[in-house]
């Protein structure tokens, strides 16, 4: 197999020739080419054939923005964005993503002293951002997918209107989250609550710019509010957001417990808590994403009558989280990204499970 070409963008030459190094020693991996200025890139692209770019954003000259923005227009590459946690550059990370960013890394997670954990996510993030399709997950990982569904077993839903709409993703989430909330409109009827693997630095700027952006209210979610119909919360990162209820009114719970889950905030957590507080009468939506977070928590919700929808391959931009949910027995409706907004509109109306 041809290695994995990949150009790096970045003003500062200590990270230029960190990461060079970093991913020299990777068989997988050829580095094709190293720019000081999105200008550079976009100058050396056709001679270097990237299949993934390397960005920062912070960058003079043109910028990291609108160097994305000329990748996503000639098209061909991923782009892998380098970002830092500080409140005034997570914005800009977001505003990537939305763009179309596969994903991101947070440089101040790791140090560069510490190469063996950047090098390896580095590694995976790329192969991860340039294949639509993550490798199938072993049969052990997706027997333990089935098994990890059949926790607390659920009564068939209660009768009565759809109370929650709750929506899990990943790696390419931002997009397809602010497309589906754009095609609910302004008044879906019910709350939304939504996971999407993000640092805490970065959730409240999701947040922010959703609500920017679309007529529903969108907001980081607060410990024990109340939640609220044609009101978006968003799980920060870092900590795992439960849906409960209390006095017939469904409620957000924050709390970091249990702190071996592989990803915090949790799907899995997230659907299995809404699941027990609406008594069933929810509906559950795993977006695009790499690993199995939300696969076992959808197979229980539909092996208990709850509707569940994956995001379909086509429209998925990493097929990994709905692909294990899907292989698992646990999507009920497999559908592509245009068409999840509609069909939650219809569901909501008609309380149709």
């Amino acid at each position: 197999m041809k290695p994995l070409r990949v150009a790096l963008a970045d003003d500062s030459s200590f990270i230029r020739r960190a990461v060079a190094r970093l991913l020299a020693g990777e068989p997988t991996i050829a580095v094709v080419g190293l720019a000081a200025s999105g200008e550079e890139l976009l100058e050396h692209l056709d001679d270097w054939k990237p299949e993934a770019v390397v960005l920062d954003l912070s960058m003079p000259g043109m910028g990291g923005l609108r160097t994305l923005d000329a990748l996503r227009e000639r098209g061909g590459c991923a782009v892998l964005i380098l970002s830092t946690h500080s409140r005034k550059d997570a914005p800009l990370t977001v505003e990537a993503l939305h763009r179309g960013a596969a994903d991101f890394i947070d440089k101040q997670q790791y140090s560069l002293v510490d190469f063996d954990a950047l090098r390896g996510v580095l590694v995976e993030r790329l192969h991860e951002i340039t294949s639509r399709e993550m490798p199938l997950p072993a049969p052990e990982s997706l027997r333990a997918v089935e098994a990890g569904g059949a926790e607390e077993p659920l009564a068939s839903p209660a009768p009565g209107s759809i109370e929650l709409v709750a929506i899990g993703a990943s790696a390419g989430g931002p997009p397809a989250i602010e497309k589906i909330l754009a095609d609910l409109g302004a008044a879906v009827g019910v709350p939304i609550a939504v996971v999407q693997h993000m640092p805490g630095a970065f959730t409240r700027s999701f947040a922010e710019r959703l609500n920017a952006y679309l007529p529903l209210r969108v907001k980081e979610a607060a410990h024990d509010e109340l939640l609220s119909a044609d009101v978006v919360y968003i799980a920060p990162g870092g900590i795992h957001l439960r849906i409960e209820s209390a006095h017939d009114r469904l409620r957000a719970v924050l709390s970091a417990f249990p702190e071996d889950a592989t990803h915090r905030p949790s799907v899995d957590e997230m659907f299995n808590s809404a699941a027990r507080a609406t008594r069933g009468r929810m509906v559950a939506v795993l977006l695009t994403g790499m690993g199995l977070d939300g696969a076992a928590a959808m197979v229980h919700l539909a092996q208990s009558g709850i509707h569940t929808i994956a995001q379909d391959r086509a429209s998925s931009a990493v097929f990994g989280m709905p692909r294990a949910a899907i292989e698992a027995g646990g999507a009920q409706e497999v559908l592509a990204l245009d068409a999840i907004g509609p069909r939650l509109l219809q569901l909501v109306a008609t309380g149709e499970r």
